[in-house]
């Protein structure tokens, strides 16, 4: 959020957006269209397929899918793989490693003493770089190798010679990382983001012990009322990933859920006369969205819609019948870890037609 925020006032004018399609899944996306056609913007956008933000780049650099290189990645019980190419990638198409390392030798980057700034020929050899970066840090993955993680199905970290397993759970001993000669940051006031000082910090007497910080309730700055009397909130469903780039190209997951839909109460369906698959418009004070309703047990007053559905597939400019959850959305985000608020914007809702509807007997 805050990167656009710079583009935006003129601070950053080269911009490389890598694996992620913001023209669809950030907030306010008319803002974030503006931003992505500004003239002074130059756009490189690094992805697997022609998305929507990708339409805004300058450069499209095509890169490998998960199949087509090698690398490791890590899941949230701290699982390490190693993922090894199965495929080479087609056409012009390299891994998100190649293009990188390109790019640093093309530009000339290199150390104080004239050496590359990027020395790695492949994976395995960044791998150690990142080993190396880990030592003795509260994330360690020293003792993992290429090697053993080919030998077994996944390797937590921490990994040792007593444990070549890895560690199943941290903190047996009830020994937290809070010391304060060790903490890399003092952590941040919940509210306002601000960072908490050293001498605050260390009077809170943390040393191994976990800290849990709460915050009180405070209402969103945008509230339905009378011209806009509805609370609007996104989210997913099970059969689409993100913005649909790979899931919409996989024939049985697209076949469950197709299409954007709008979700109505039951009360908030009668009053406003609509039925099960009527066209309905939801607007908020930023933009709308045009989708079929779906009458179900969620709370009066509130409307849902996910946030998935752009318009690469679509046939059409958003414009003409716009299917983004994130046209509702406004520009705000938490300040403490910068992530968008989805989940409250005013609406007002409006049958646009009722292609469903069947004639009475």
């Amino acid at each position: 959020m805050q990167i656009f925020r710079y583009v935006e006032q003129g601070a950053i004018d080269f911009l490389w957006i890598s694996a992620t399609n913001p023209a669809v899944s950030m907030p306010q996306l008319g803002r974030i269209r503006d931003i992505l056609a500004k003239d002074k913007l130059f756009l490189v956008v690094q992805d697997l397929y022609m998305t929507e933000t990708a339409q805004y780049a300058d450069v499209v650099l095509p890169a490998a899918g998960w199949g087509e290189k090698t690398g490791t990645f890590t899941n949230v019980d701290r699982t390490v793989h190693l993922s090894d190419q199965a495929v080479e990638p087609p056409g012009q198409a390299r891994s998100d490693l190649d293009i990188f390392l390109e790019y640093g030798r093309r530009m000339n980057f290199t150390t104080q003493g004239g050496e590359p700034l990027l020395p790695w020929q492949n994976a395995g050899e960044v791998f150690a770089a990142w080993r190396e970066c880990t030592r003795g840090r509260p994330v360690d993955y020293t003792g993992i190798s290429y090697e053993g993680l080919r030998a077994a199905s996944g390797i937590q970290w921490p990994c040792s010679e007593e444990r070549p397993g890895g560690t199943l759970r941290l903190y047996t001993d009830g020994l937290f990382p809070t010391n304060p000669d060790r903490c890399e940051t003092f952590g941040h006031d919940l509210l306002t983001g601000a960072t908490v000082g050293e001498q605050a910090y260390r009077a809170m007497a943390p040393g191994g012990r976990a800290i849990f910080k709460t915050a009180p309730y405070t209402p969103p700055h945008e509230e339905p009322d009378a011209q806009f009397p509805l609370r609007f909130t996104t989210g997913r469903t099970v059969y689409q990933f993100h913005t649909r780039t790979k899931t919409a190209r996989t024939p049985q997951l697209n076949a469950a859920a197709p299409h954007v839909w709008v979700e109505l109460s039951s009360v908030d369906a009668q009053s406003l006369d609509v039925r099960e698959g009527d066209e309905v418009s939801v607007r908020s004070r930023r933009g709308h969205l045009v989708a079929q309703a779906k009458i179900s047990d969620i709370r009066p007053g509130t409307v849902f819609a996910p946030f998935h559905y752009g318009y690469w597939d679509a046939g059409g400019e958003p414009g003409d019948a716009p299917t983004a959850a994130n046209e509702l959305t406004l520009t705000e985000w938490d300040p403490v870890s910068k992530q968008p608020v989805f989940k409250n914007a005013a609406v007002v809702v409006e049958r646009a037609s009722t292609p469903s509807r069947r004639v009475e007997p």
